[in-house]
């Protein structure tokens, strides 16, 4: 969707939320989650269970505001 890909490339490109190997590793199971999860995470009509996942969407809808 591109929706999605907006605001997930505005969060890239903020390079500070990458500070090491393991935040990577992190955002990219963060990218396995289906489309259809991460349109609701990020319209805010669910949150993820993953408690790191839930760090990515705030990071993200912060700095797309």
């Amino acid at each position: 969707m591109r929706e999605l890909d907006v605001v997930l490339e505005t969060y890239l490109a903020c390079d500070d939320h990458f500070p090491d190997e393991s935040s990577i590793t992190i955002f990219e199971k963060f990218l396995e989650s289906t489309d259809m999860e991460l349109y609701e995470w990020l319209t805010k009509r669910s949150r993820p269970s993953n408690s790191e996942f839930v760090t990515i969407i705030d990071r993200a809808l912060a700095i797309h505001q």
